[in-house]
């Protein structure tokens, strides 16, 4: 079953999370290399869901 990867902003940078996990899987000093990181989990069938600095979505990649 595919799962779905959040890049959200953080005190500290921008976190690549599972939905529904507690952890980050890494926290990133930019978005843009969390946008890169995330695109493993888009690569092995997974959505990817990037927000803007408030919190609203910016875009939702879905699997590939």
């Amino acid at each position: 079953m595919a799962k779905r990867y959040h890049v959200t902003k953080r005190g500290d940078g921008w976190a690549v999370k599972r939905e529904g996990s507690k952890k980050a899987s890494k926290v990133h000093p930019t978005k843009e290399s969390a946008k890169q990181d995330a695109q493993r989990f888009r690569e092995k069938g997974n959505d990817v869901v990037i927000h803007k600095k408030d919190g609203t979505i910016e875009k939702w990649q879905k699997k590939k």
